[in-house]
């Protein structure tokens, strides 16, 4: 059973991945600075460790990584041991992904333009041996979408009409997505936490119109 680890900044996700990987998300108290907020949550640690981040651009692009610093798209893997990849978000989704078998980590930013891209299509690998989590995130209760969106045939099996309304379910299309590239279904899981409406009070741009972001991160450590 996945279960959230509350600390002072963040919240980890245990009992999923390999006990070298530590993933998790950063709390209201930080406001989205990565370079700023990243090292406070890993402190105090004797790894030496390195942050990716992104350039978030609603693209379908994945970066396959060997060093730290800023990159362009909106997805990050990785082989290496050290990096901490992170994304920023404030109702789009960040997936966590990892192989304990092809030593692979990645997260991965996906708002529903990145999702009509075909951003889920385009990690490199077969993923029969992943885990994957779909993180803090808005769910299909606060996902009110337009009517344009009965046009676009990748969404279609994925919208619930409540009288005039139409709301997207994007744990459904990831899900859907991944497993179609080789996850099995047991090795998908859902935080099942909105960001539009948790009492928590996370960060949504639908909601508030802020510039604020949670930070989601993955990285593989040197613990045996």
């Amino acid at each position: 059973m996945v279960r959230l680890r509350e600390k002072e900044n963040c919240f980890f996700i245990e009992n999923l991945f390999e006990e070298n990987i530590v993933a998790g998300f950063s709390k209201p108290t930080f406001k989205g600075n990565v370079l700023e907020d990243i090292p406070q949550i890993f402190e105090p640690s004797s790894e030496n460790f390195k942050i990716a981040f992104l350039n978030q651009v609603h693209s379908s692009t994945i970066h396959s990584i060997q060093k730290q610093g800023c990159f362009e798209g909106d997805g990050l893997i990785t082989k290496k041991t050290g990096i901490i990849c992170v994304v920023r978000t404030a109702d789009c989704m960040p997936i966590f992904l990892s192989s304990e078998e092809l030593g692979i980590i990645g997260i991965i930013h996906m708002g529903w333009r990145g999702a009509k891209k075909g951003i889920l299509d385009n990690i490199k690998y077969a993923l029969k041996s992943f885990k994957a989590i779909a993180g803090l995130g808005m769910r299909q209760c606060c996902y009110k979408v337009g009517r344009e969106f009965l046009e676009y045939p990748e969404f279609s099996e994925f919208l619930r009409k409540d009288d005039n309304d139409l709301y997207f379910n994007p744990i459904d299309f990831i899900e859907k997505r991944l497993t179609a590239h080789g996850l099995r279904e047991d090795n998908f899981f859902d935080l099942n936490m909105c960001s539009h409406c948790s009492k928590e009070n996370f960060f949504s741009f639908r909601r508030d119109s802020t510039d604020n972001r949670t930070l989601s991160f993955i990285v593989k450590t040197g613990k045996a």
